[in-house]
């Protein structure tokens, strides 16, 4: 497939060609919700990745979920609405609204790499991602934000939802002004028990950190221990604590580090609820 100038749509069979594009320049389009917005100075060609089987939701109990897979569809899928007590549908519900969610896909999510409620419950569940550049890899999501892989010229493929292992539960909590706002604040926690202590945990905040930040100092103190009410109030300590907030016109770094302290506690105390309605 030939890339010419004057082209304004181009719409590739394989991953290969969608490649090939991408190095010559053209912006990719998924759902088109970002790009509409923000499509970059200059832009004169578009890439579209529909043609590319990417939309599929695999697995009973880990889950393979092609980019191009719609938020809609994600939250309607059975196998995810029920894992890990529906924490993936429970953050989905909080992303725009249900017409967005219907066109807005998973992959172009994840690429625009800025204000998200879903990157903190993937961070919180070792979500991994698989990206094409010539080749396949698969790397955790993490490291595609914090080794500055999302700013590759790079097909995002694949996110990988790993299976929960026993004792293991999650939670996520969205602080803003209306339902449909930008989160001033948001926080998910996931918490593995063993002989009733921690034996594993992710605690991570996001929105300012822009796309969610893990929190070491907090999961620290976490594993080892019981969940009780001292550790997870010393874990939502940590956490406004060791991390660095900004300042932006919808809420003030100190007011974030304050809900920081609220978002914590409020996730680990409905794990540890939902943990102990298990036994």
């Amino acid at each position: 497939m030939a890339v010419a100038d004057a082209a304004l749509y181009l719409r590739p069979e394989t991953l290969e060609e969608a490649f090939n594009a991408l190095e010559a320049g053209v912006v990719p389009v998924a759902g088109g919700t970002d790009v509409i917005l923000h499509a970059p100075a200059g832009t004169r060609t578009l890439l579209d990745l529909s043609s590319l089987s990417l939309d599929y939701v695999r697995g009973e109990t880990g889950f393979g979920v092609g980019a191009m897979t719609t938020l809609t569809e994600m939250l309607e899928h059975p196998g995810l609405a029920a894992h890990l007590d529906g924490v993936l549908a429970q953050t989905l519900h909080h992303v725009g609204t249900s017409l967005l969610r219907n066109v807005a896909t998973i992959g172009g999510h994840l690429a625009r790499g800025r204000l998200s409620d879903i990157v903190p419950t993937l961070l919180a569940m070792d979500a991994t991602v698989t990206v094409f550049d010539g080749t396949k890899r698969t790397m955790p999501l993490a490291t595609f934000y914090a080794d500055g892989v999302n700013r590759e010229r790079l097909l995002l493929t694949e996110i990988g939802i790993p299976e929960a292992e026993p004792g293991t539960a999650a939670g996520f909590l969205k602080l803003s002004r209306t339902f449909f706002d930008l989160a001033l604040l948001n926080c998910a926690c996931s918490v593995r028990l063993e002989d009733g202590r921690v034996a594993a945990c992710r605690v991570v905040v996001g929105e300012t950190p822009a796309l969610g930040a893990s929190v070491p100092a907090a999961e620290e103190l976490l594993t080892g221990g019981p969940l009780d009410d001292d550790t997870i109030a010393a874990a939502a300590a940590a956490t406004a604590e060791s991390t660095e907030f900004g300042s932006d016109s919808r809420a003030s770094a100190e007011y974030r580090t304050a809900l920081a302290v609220v978002a914590v506690r409020r996730v680990l105390d409905d794990i540890r609820r939902r943990l102990e309605e298990r036994r």
